[in-house]
């Protein structure tokens, strides 16, 4: 499991050079929009279109890295008072239904993004494809579902070696 563990982390990290990517890109983009509508009174054809399309593509390229380093927010005011065995079996519960869910995610995904490849559809200013943009979220959510897959693993573990508590939000786990 540590092999898989440091490929699915090492993808994640190259997914979230993407986000990052398209941070910058977007940033630049909408400064020189901003510059053109106050200075020259000309706003940059399709800005909405690109800045909405790369939002997207950020969103969800960067979803996995934030598992991995357990950064979203988690309200455990009630779940933190139980024993460590009821703690457990709440985590392998959440992370079964958010990797069932992120799958079927993903699979919707892919089929929409074969659906805008079949049916040529195009942005309606600059006639760019949709399609890459939504394939590359798609593949955000699958590196995503395979982080939550990885966090499973480990609460299936625990689940069933009756470990103590979880890991604390924050750090990354990487035995």
């Amino acid at each position: 499991m540590p092999v898989i563990k440091k490929i699915i982390y090492g993808f994640n990290g190259y997914i979230l050079k993407i986000a990052l990517l398209f941070t910058v890109l977007m940033m630049f983009v909408t400064v020189g929009d901003v510059v053109a509508r106050s200075f020259f009174n000309k706003p940059i054809p399709g800005i909405f279109e690109l800045t909405r399309y790369a939002l997207a593509v950020i969103v969800f390229t960067s979803l996995g890295w934030s598992q991995m380093s357990k950064v979203h927010i988690a309200i455990n005011l009630f779940v933190s008072r139980l024993s460590a065995l009821w703690q457990n079996g709440i985590d392998t519960f959440n992370y079964l239904l958010a990797f069932i869910t992120f799958v079927i995610s993903f699979w919707q995904m892919v089929a929409y993004t074969i659906r805008l490849f079949n049916y040529d559809v195009v942005t309606t200013v600059l006639r760019v494809h949709v399609y890459p943009w939504v394939l590359i979220s798609a593949v955000g959510i699958l590196f995503f579902a395979l982080a939550l897959f990885l966090d499973l693993a480990d609460a299936i573990n625990r689940l069933v070696e009756r470990e103590g508590k979880i890991d604390e939000p924050g750090s990354f786990r990487n035995s």
